[in-house]
């Protein structure tokens, strides 16, 4: 899982450098209409087996978690079919009136089919994860992100070559004759933008094809004549199934929400922004209203540049820290159906932990030398740095709430509360709205204003959640006293780089200005988790004998 997502990595951050601010404009916009549609239908689809599959195997009715397997291929199969045709309907209606552009429907309608594709991958996923075997999803995640890598790249960089050939040889662009080549690149930018959502499709089919051949050549992980061997009706199963759907789905809708509403606020905030003082945007950012064709693609460009570049880094490290506590969450739901407090405890303070441990530092790093990590993944895009930079250093520092947030809505989904993240997020995401509009609008504040309302987002739900789960569970769980020493030595690690970066920047070449701070805060970091014994070496240093043993 580690690998797919560095690979996940490598393919965002080289498409950002092909497609640029403008494309990568129109490549978010298919993910805003694909994402709730996803939400309804797929998100909730691992969750629910692998709670399904635990509580079957935590009873020992091994036959009954092999026949939720068959019954929810059927059932989300169907649903995922419905899924794919609400998007190829809504495609043009969407981007003509919600994203004001009619040429973003073609991304739109390339991403489609993966709802239907995902729906079956993951039901699969969440049968072998709630049997506790990581290793069929690990495998088909891996294959999905080589494959995304490799054919969003290309065809996106093929869409560009070939665009750009018909322009220098005087043929119409796409059908289009272009006057310019900064009017070519316009033209040709929605089609390389869908090109590039394109292998979202190609890698969901990639990944279901994994996980059918896994299924097909190896044996089965459980033994279905062992244990009770009784099962239930299909309609009962089905019955359960879309039961637990519902409010999974409708949390997940709301806890992606946000992006939604960065969609439909950005872009018409930034345009009433420009409006009330162009004086202002022409002084601090003429050489991109002058590179991009006018002040009228500056919202556009102010868009991608966020989601392409500061949302993406943001983002990369909770998909990279939910994994280590992952494993523990069908734990987590064997021990809530058993009622077994003491394990239950035990495995939930596990993921606290790892996500603490793991995630402050990386994200108080990533705001401390936001602007560093940013000129050296995109060097070619210094227009879209400078857009990105600063709204990188705050959401880098909401990174804590994020962490606590995520954390939470995990633990709520498989302990069967999935009512509690609809209600914690419901709020948040109507501060976020409320906050976009009011932030963005103000010149001097513009896109950051997205990032500032996030982090308040987050932060709302963090605190809601700190008390539902010490509510729901009637379990303290010393959440404040679990996050001390992590949060302390993260601030302290993020500091240590600044100094550090203070010293060297002039000293030594770019590369090694950006690295010698981040793994000197790293050194740091761990020296303090040693120090106050979050890290026992002794501990370590004995499981790795009885390893070699």
């Amino acid at each position: 899982m580690v690998i797919s997502k560095i690979v996940g990595a490598v393919f965002k951050i080289p498409l950002t450098n092909i497609l640029g601010g403008i494309g990568m404009g129109y490549y978010s916009t298919a993910y805003s209409l694909y994402t709730p549609v996803f939400a309804m239908t797929a998100a909730a689809v691992p969750t629910v087996i692998i709670k399904a599959v635990a509580d079957n195997i935590a009873l020992r009715r091994f036959a009954n978690a092999q026949k939720v397997l068959r019954t929810a291929v059927v059932i989300f199969g169907a649903t995922g079919l419905i899924g794919t045709a609400a998007i190829l309907a809504l495609a043009r209606p969407f981007s003509d009136t919600v994203a004001q552009s009619p040429q973003r429907v073609w991304g739109i309608i390339a991403i489609a089919p993966s709802v239907f594709l995902c729906c079956i991958s993951s039901v699969y996923k969440g049968y072998y994860e709630g049997c506790c075997n990581m290793m069929p999803s690990a495998v088909s995640q891996v294959a999905e992100s080589v494959c995304r890598a490799v054919t969003g790249l290309s065809v996106s960089h093929l869409v560009i070559e070939y665009g750009m050939k018909c322009y220098a040889g005087g043929k119409r662009v796409f059908g289009v004759i272009a006057g310019s080549e900064s009017e070519a690149v316009d033209i040709i930018m929605p089609y390389a933008a869908a090109g590039a959502v394109l292998a979202v499709t190609v890698s969901e089919l990639c990944a279901l094809v994994c996980l059918l051949v896994r299924k097909k050549v190896c044996k089965r992980i459980i033994d279905t004549s062992a244990g009770d061997t009784s099962t239930d009706r299909v309609a009962v199963i089905a019955k359960r199934l879309i039961k637990s759907c519902i409010p999974v789905s409708a949390a997940a809708i709301v806890v992606n929400l946000s992006s939604f509403i960065d969609l439909i606020t950005i872009p018409r905030c930034l345009n009433f922004a420009l409006s009330s003082d162009p004086g202002y945007f022409t002084a601090c950012f003429s050489d991109i209203i002058k590179t991009q064709g006018g002040a009228v693609r500056l919202a556009n460009f102010m868009y991608g540049s966020y989601t392409g570049l500061s949302w993406t880094m943001f983002m990369l490290i909770p998909s990279f820290t939910a994994m280590f506590g992952r494993s523990a969450l069908p734990q987590i739901a064997g021990a809530w159906t058993l009622g077994n407090r003491k394990e239950f405890e035990r495995k939930v303070t596990v993921v606290l932990r790892s996500n603490f441990v793991i995630g402050f530092p990386l994200y108080l790093g990533l705001s401390a030398m936001s602007r560093q990590i940013l000129e050296f993944l995109f060097s070619g895009r210094q227009q879209e740095v400078t857009v990105s930079a600063t709204s990188l250093f705050i959401l880098g520092l909401g990174g804590v709430f994020l962490t606590l947030s995520s954390t939470f809505i995990s633990i709520f989904q498989v302990i069967g509360r999935s009512d509690l993240p609809v209600k914690l997020m419901l709020p948040g995401c109507a501060v976020k709205l409320i906050f976009n509009v009011f932030t963005i609008s103000v010149p001097a504040i513009n896109i950051n204003g997205a990032a500032v309302s996030t982090v308040i987002m987050y932060a709302a739900v963090a605190l809601g959640g700190y008390f539902a789960l010490e509510n729901v569970t009637g379990i303290d769980f010393h959440i404040i006293r679990r996050m001390a020493v992590p949060l302390s030595a993260g601030i302290v690690c993020a500091v240590v780089s600044r100094i550090v970066y203070g010293f060297v920047r002039e000293s030594v070449n770019a590369v090694a200005a950006l690295f010698l701070p981040i793994a000197s805060g790293g050194a740091v970091y761990i020296i303090l988790l040693i120090i106050f014994n979050e890290i026992n070496l002794k501990s370590l240093l004995n499981r790795q004998k009885r390893k070699k043993f």
